[in-house]
């Protein structure tokens, strides 16, 4: 894959707030769960109380040096990482996204755990090339969500039992009904 992005770890406000105004305009694109319009000192309160969970990066494509048009953000959970990225619009289609999902998945350096809307067929075409499984669904309708999971990319290196129920508990997943065997874990 060719690399079109250079890519910066989120630290300082203006960053933040650049993440923030792709975030605000991704609103429709993003939510398999209602989210709010936030507004500059929103986001900062946001980050400033969350940031030890965190970490996000800034992308800039390697032709328009100075001009951020996506985030990535993990949140660090029990044992497991998930993900959120945004791309501005103008820049749907270029390409962006499938180098950003290998980039998360390199950085979350194990178990990941998201959703995706699945109507949004760009991102589940995504997911489906770079290893997310399907391990459930919720919502209705045009608002129908899978629940994924990713095992991250190091194969030595497997989803501990405990940490797949986290993710399990995270997803809203009963672990009672769940099939064991669609998953490779340990333990």
């Amino acid at each position: 894959m060719d690399i079109k992005l250079n890519c910066y770890l989120v630290s300082e406000p203006w960053q933040v707030e650049v993440m923030r105004c792709i975030y605000n305009e991704n609103l429709d694109m993003l939510s398999t769960h209602p989210l709010p319009h936030r507004t500059y000192q929103e986001q900062q309160d946001w980050w400033n109380q969350n940031r030890q969970q965190l970490k996000a990066y800034l992308y800039e494509p390697i032709m328009k040096p100075g001009k951020f048009v996506a985030f990535l953000l993990l949140r660090l959970r029990e044992g497991f990482c998930t993900p959120v990225i945004a791309i501005q619009k103008e820049e749907w289609g270029s390409g962006y996204g499938q180098e950003i999902v290998h980039d998360y998945i390199a950085k979350a350096a194990g178990p990941i755990a998201g959703t995706q809307l699945q109507s949004n067929k760009a991102i589940c075409h995504i997911n489906k090339k770079v290893g997310w499984q399907i391990i459930g669904e919720s919502g209705e309708g045009c608002h129908k969500i899978d629940l994924l999971f990713h095992p991250g990319i190091n194969p030595q290196n497997k989803c501990k039992k405990e940490v797949f129920m986290n993710i399990l508990n995270y997803l809203e997943i009963n672990p009672a009904d769940f099939d064991f065997s669609k998953v490779d874990i340990e333990g």
